[in-house]
């Protein structure tokens, strides 16, 4: 059952459209990322889901019922924004409590109301700094407690825009840990903005491409990552080798002087898509697809190496592991499985 439902949903400011034509569904209880370069409208979107923006046209259906036109407060959503918005006078329990108070008796009696904040600052181990004001915490714990307060009410849906940007990259990985198990844990729908392709990939259910205000592509994680349907989505989901090729209609195609085999029947000039971690340095072993390449230049990682490599007058990447010997302006052996690659549209 589709818990969230966008249909051809449109929205302008003055002349410019920023959405145009937006079609969704996500799945009850699912994590779901909208993920973009800045400017695709991914925000804007969350914002109609929200209430906070009005569409010009199309419907946003949340449980099977249309809130298209209804206030944000009786969507029964929650929104957790980059910023955190705690409110600097009010302690970690009472920011948690506010949107409980704002709704009155709907919530129950005051002590109601703090014993359901307490719960929730209880979920997300922020319980013991409960007296606490926000200037007194990490960015890390103020997040935490902006997640309590998304939480508290019990809403239908919930809604993040960007609330890992703003922290370190060791805090931001645990972060993503935590908001993903404590989102299985309650079992609410999800919809996730981020920019970050890793952020997205490690994290959803189902993520949402968009590109210029529409949807490039949707689906789970692993299956745009295999198998993007554009060059967009194959450059943007990762680190992706697109060589120009002349397919000749036998499941093989042409790069430079070189034939290998790709993975369908095509005919014409056509983009390969050889992700740089399938691509591997020396022999070839069970691997179909071979070719001579000199190596420009190498980047130690930690666990592993980038290599830079021409091959037939394009630029390659392999990710491979520090033990390959391969020294700049040397000739090297480069393979991969045929059927790890995907053929594109130029």
């Amino acid at each position: 059952m589709a818990d969230l439902t966008i249909a051809n949903v449109h929205k302008a400011f003055d002349d410019v459209e920023v959405l145009k034509g937006i079609d969704i569904q996500a799945k009850s209880g699912s994590f779901v990322s909208l993920l973009g370069a800045s400017g695709c409208g991914k925000s804007t979107l969350l914002r109609c889901i929200a209430g906070l923006e009005t569409v010009n046209s199309g419907t946003i259906s949340v449980g099977g019922d249309d809130v298209t036109d209804l206030a944000p407060e009786d969507r029964r959503l929650s929104m957790m924004f980059q910023s955190y918005a705690l409110l600097p006078h009010m302690s970690v329990l009472e920011n948690v409590r506010f949107p409980l108070r704002m709704r009155g008796k709907t919530y129950g009696t005051r002590a109601e109301q703090r014993d359901l904040a307490v719960r929730a600052l209880e979920q997300v181990q922020m319980d013991h700094l409960a007296s606490r004001m926000p200037r007194q915490l990490s960015g890390g714990q103020q997040q935490r407690v902006a997640l309590a307060r998304a939480i508290v009410g019990g809403p239908r849906l919930i809604l993040l825009d960007e609330p890992l940007s703003n922290l370190d990259a060791r805090l931001r990985e645990d972060m993503q840990v935590e908001l993903v198990s404590l989102q299985r844990s309650l079992g609410v729908t999800t919809i996730f903005v981020t920019h970050d392709q890793d952020e997205a990939l490690s994290m959803s259910d189902q993520i949402v491409l968009m590109r210029g205000g529409v949807v490039e592509q949707s689906g789970a994680p692993e299956d745009i990552y295999a198998n993007p349907s554009t060059r967009y989505a194959a450059d943007f989901m990762g680190a992706a080798n697109l060589l120009e090729v002349t397919a000749t209609g036998d499941s093989r195609a042409s790069l430079g002087t070189a034939s290998v085999p790709i993975p369908a029947v095509a005919d014409g000039n056509a983009l390969l898509m050889v992700r740089q971690e399938d691509v591997r340095v020396g022999a070839p072993e069970h691997r179909d697809a071979t070719l001579t390449a000199v190596v420009k230049s190498r980047v130690f990682r930690g666990s592993e190496l980038l290599l830079v490599l021409e091959a037939a007058g394009q630029e390659l990447r392999a990710v491979v592991p520090t033990s390959t010997v391969a020294e700049p302006d040397t000739e090297v052996i480069v393979s991969w499985h045929s059927d790890q690659s995907r053929i594109l549209p130029r």
